[in-house]
């Protein structure tokens, strides 16, 4: 058994990085406290067989590792727990991952594929929350931003009377319907016309985005009207009316808020629980998070603060999703902070991967 040398210097020096030993009695701790949620004392830590030193090294080693911001005792009588430092420090240096179970992964991909006829925003949905009851955190997500979403293809569907009915499909999936009048003293567009309108606006506008598509069509529009055809000047007017929609903010769901009620050390707190609460209803701190994970175009973990939620208590891991090779969303959870990162960012990644999968293959383009 090796024993602490008083006359040596601190075991953690500040303002470097952490020792072996010091790295090794971190972990410890942090799996002890993702296990049960209670304070970790030296001795339970001791006994662990890859450290081989005793109680007195593990108490003197997290004595410096809690000055240092990494560790804090809760009561003065209790153990040490990892602070939002020392788990951000767990995360990023010590984090062994481990890959999803095969059947964890043959269930997300059967939901994937199974929920396809609720449409690609069911589909994401209904797999996210698939995420949220493997993990027992809550699920969050942000649908595809309209304004930012990709003409898959405008369909035009000529009806009684002179009347159009306009349809556009993005490549999220998503789709929307306008049924246009026919202008008064202007003669309706036959069958084929409306045909041939539908294929030149198609190649046009197709695989831009709605707001490229808005102005691809005012360019147009503003062109003299002698050198376009007459089908071709009514497309772009109908063309024009299907991808006028409203630039509001992503839509944002939040499955299983419940579970977050299941993290003992909240009981205590009212106030702490009624805080996360209002901060999730709300819902703009999930949205600012989220569209974080777009713009870094990667799977990224908030711990504590970062997410800039509420308070420290809360961890998000999250990673955006693709849709036609475009970053068009964003899914993961929120939780605990001492939830188990190893298990539950492979889980993440697999599930983002897996809607981005199937949203390429409904769609016919590469995810």
């Amino acid at each position: 058994m090796v024993r602490p040398d008083p006359k040596a210097s601190p075991l953690v020096t500040p303002g470097t990085d952490l020792d072996e030993r010091a790295r090794r009695v971190l972990s410890a701790v942090v799996q002890d406290h993702i296990g049960d949620g209670a304070p970790v004392g030296s001795v339970a830590i001791a006994k662990r067989p890859e450290l081989e030193v005793s109680s007195a090294t593990v108490r003197a080693v997290m004595a410096d590792l809690e000055a240092l911001g990494y560790l804090e005792k809760p009561h003065t009588s209790a153990g040490r727990v990892p602070t939002p430092r020392g788990y951000r420090y767990y995360v990023d240096a010590l984090l062994h991952l481990q890959a999803p179970k095969a059947q964890e992964k043959e269930l997300i991909e059967k939901r994937a594929q199974e929920s396809q006829d609720q449409g690609a925003m069911g589909m994401i949905a209904e797999t996210t929350r698939l995420l949220h009851s493997m993990t027992r955190h809550a699920s969050v997500l942000t649908l595809p931003r309209a304004d930012t979403d990709r003409i898959a293809r405008i369909e035009f569907v000529s009806l009684r009377e002179g009347r159009v009915l306009v349809v556009l499909v993005t490549r999220s999936g998503a789709v929307q319907n306008r049924l246009l009048a026919p202008v008064a003293g202007q003669r309706p567009l036959s069958p084929s016309e409306l045909t041939q309108g539908m294929n030149w606006l198609n190649q046009l506008l197709g695989d831009l985005t709605l707001s490229e598509a808005r102005a691809r069509l005012d360019q147009e529009l503003l062109r003299d009207r002698a050198l376009l055809q007459e089908t071709q000047a009514r497309a772009l007017a109908l063309g024009a009316q299907a991808v006028h929609v409203s630039e509001g903010g992503p839509e944002v769901r939040i499955e299983g808020q419940s579970s977050l009620l299941e993290e003992p050390a909240w009981f205590a707190d009212v106030t702490k629980v009624r805080a996360l609460f209002r901060a999730l209803e709300e819902k703009q701190g999930v949205v600012d998070v989220l569209d974080r994970v777009q713009r870094a175009q990667g799977l990224t973990i908030f711990i504590g603060k970062e997410s800039g939620i509420a308070g420290e208590d809360i961890s998000v891991v999250a990673a955006p999703y693709r849709g036609a090779g475009d970053v068009v969303g964003a899914l993961g959870v929120l939780g605990p902070t001492r939830m188990d990162y190893a298990r539950v960012i492979p889980l993440v990644e697999f599930t983002a991967r897996t809607v981005g999968l199937a949203l390429g293959g409904a769609l016919g383009g590469d995810p």
